[in-house]
């Protein structure tokens, strides 16, 4: 038996010492024992905080403007949206403190050792996704903003030497690993905090909450307002398969399931909620709105605001960026279990920026980001609300973490092995909603078959998760699981 899924009382201190800063993190997806983990609710809330304070999450206010709602439409839109996120992922939350590692191979004990890879790729998908995001709008605010503050040229060139020094920024911290993020995100709030309130007193004199428009990006308002609550519901969703990455550090022992859900749902909520208000806000002082809304923030800009736009671009790497980078890392060590989490970081890393290339050359950002959005929503949905049923139905919180990490040690059978290392009861219902939610998404790339069967509405996340939920629910039903809980604590030690 590795060190790693030891049983707590025969763990020693060899690995505390790593996870601090300035320290590169040994751990990868590794069982982590009670005795050392030494995070906090509050280490929690800052990370979810600080993390979200970036301009790639601020174009997600931006986003139901260009859809032709106004400010007030669209910060309703995107508090709806948080909140049935945040609902949704409760049960995620609680899922690292229970079984000691991220929440794709916690996922195992729903869809079996080798089922668990399928929330493995759909979590680094999503990494991958929003750190490219994240290098993309900080590289253009870099480039813009020195383009305006010096002169320097603002041509192909110049963009991938901003994006490559966003890029490294976030590689280097990704690479150290925890201890080293939560560390940084104690600086990057109130900085970046007050960055973002300047930058409202920067815009205001422009600011205009009735500005909009006029064309709704689905014909009507209700289609559009439906479908921004859908892209805000997922900043939540995008975030239940990584928040095991933090939460496994918290002792159950010390800290309620109250104290650990609370943190994680006030932190995601406040930095997205923050970010989609100054997004919504800045957006409605631009005049005309081009397919950048990097470039239309500088562009109208006050010449004083520069300065601090710049170091909001750098701090949006510092967080958003790492957290992306670092949880990708995590998954593709799931996936292969052989790599290092600084080799499978190495690697996502450069998958991220080709991503990032091919979504600004390839199509316009508005069309890249809403698409990514609804795609990956109609698959995360389903996925989400069948581990959350498997939280609370099947397993009712009772895991075993050892039996967790077999596949991992390249071992077969096990608690969690059901049918060759796949629970069918979990992962045809996840497949039937995914399919579901594929053949009715709307967005501008491509038009799903079904695109239109709600008259305009975008139904896919709704449909896909009561499609998945509704089939795993009959499926545990039809076809129960026995004796898979007996003996196992509701705290897995």
């Amino acid at each position: 038996m590795s060190k790693a899924t030891q049983p707590d009382t025969e763990v020693g201190s060899a690995t505390q010492l790593i996870d601090q800063f300035g320290r590169v993190e040994q751990a990868g997806v590794d069982y982590v024992p009670t005795a050392e983990r030494h995070s906090t609710p509050g280490n929690i809330f800052r990370v979810f905080v600080g993390g979200n304070l970036a301009l790639s999450v601020v174009i997600f206010g931006w986003l139901p403007i260009t859809f032709g709602l106004n400010f007030w439409q669209a910060i309703a839109s995107s508090a709806v949206g948080l909140v049935i996120g945040l609902a949704l992922m409760i049960p995620m939350t609680l899922l690292g403190s229970r079984t000691g590692t991220n929440n794709p191979v916690s996922s195992g004990a729903h869809f079996g050792m080798r089922g668990r890879l399928l929330g493995s790729t759909l979590t680094l998908l999503f990494a991958i996704a929003y750190a490219a995001i994240a290098v993309w709008t900080s590289g253009e605010a870099l480039v813009s903003g020195a383009h305006r503050l010096f002169g320097t040229p603002q041509n192909d060139t110049a963009f991938i030497i901003g994006y490559a020094i966003i890029a490294i920024e976030v590689i280097f911290i990704a690479l150290y690993g925890h201890g080293t993020i939560v560390a940084l995100q104690k600086f990057i709030i109130p900085i970046a905090g007050v960055l973002l309130i300047v930058g409202l007193i920067a815009f205001a004199p422009e600011f205009d909450a009735t500005r909009s428009s006029g064309e709704y990006l689905l014909g009507d308002f209700w289609p559009t307002w439906l479908f921004a609550v859908t892209i805000s519901i997922g900043g939540p969703l995008s975030y239940a398969p990584s928040v095991g990455d933090y939460t496994r550090r918290i002792n159950p022992k010390k800290f309620t399931d109250l104290q650990v859900a609370v943190a994680v749902c006030a932190g995601i909520f406040a930095g997205l909620f923050a970010t989609a208000a100054f997004g919504a806000f800045t957006a409605s002082t631009f005049k005309v709105l081009s397919p950048s809304y990097v470039a239309d923030l500088v562009a109208g800009s006050p010449g004083w605001f520069l300065v601090p736009l710049l170091l909001l671009a750098i701090m949006g790497g510092f967080g958003q960026g790492v957290i992306n980078i670092y949880a990708s890392g995590l998954d593709l060590e799931s996936i292969i279990p052989r790599l290092s989490r600084t080799q499978t970081t190495l690697i996502t890393s450069g998958i991220a920026i080709v991503v990032m290339y091919l979504g600004v050359i390839a199509t316009d950002a508005i069309s890249s980001i809403t698409a990514m959005t609804v795609v990956l929503n109609a698959i995360a949905g389903p996925w989400v609300v069948i581990n959350g049923i498997g939280f609370l139905v099947a397993r009712k919180g009772r895991y075993d973490p050892v039996a967790l990490q077999r596949f991992g040690l390249g071992m077969g059978g096990g608690r969690y092995w059901f049918f060759h290392g796949w629970n069918f009861r979990a992962i045809v219902p996840l497949l039937l909603g995914s399919a579901v939610g594929l053949l009715t998404v709307q967005n501008e790339l491509y038009e799903a078959p079904l695109a239109n069967i709600a008259g305009g509405l975008d139904i896919s996340l709704p449909l896909s998760m009561l499609v998945g939920g509704g089939a795993y629910l009959l499926a545990l039903r039809i076809w129960p699981e026995t004796g898979i809980n007996d003996g196992v604590s509701a705290q897995g030690d």
